[in-house]
């Protein structure tokens, strides 16, 4: 018997079927949603808190380097009701001067543009 004929009916049937799935990868999934912080002058091991919103809080210890680069160490805090602070992430970034630059860490999403200060 031959059941080539069958074999492909029933791989085209299933291939239609997860075709038309309405499941999408991130289905579920929370939104990021990221707080521009817009233009934040920076210099030298002078450290930068942000209020996120929400008990959250970026600090910022940004670092110039010899090559013009600005390496940007960020502390993620958020505050619960009883007032315990939680570090959340640390993310480290190296951008240039008056570049922006988006971080993203789970739910938290931070974006800024840093200028040295003169």
């Amino acid at each position: 018997m031959n059941y080539r004929p069958a074999l492909v009916i029933l791989a085209l049937l299933t291939l239609i079927i997860a075709g038309c799935s309405k499941h999408s990868p991130r289905a579920g999934m929370g939104q990021i949603k990221v707080k521009d912080l817009g233009v934040v002058e920076v210099a030298d091991g002078v450290e930068i808190r942000q209020d996120l919103g929400g008990g959250r809080v970026c600090r910022i210890m940004p670092a110039l380097r010899r090559n013009g680069d600005i390496l940007l160490a960020m502390t993620i805090e958020q505050t619960d009701a009883a007032g315990a602070v939680q570090v959340l992430s640390r993310p480290r970034v190296i951008t240039r001067p008056d570049r922006a630059v988006t971080v993203s860490v789970g739910d938290v999403g931070v974006g800024l543009t840093p200028h040295v200060k003169p």
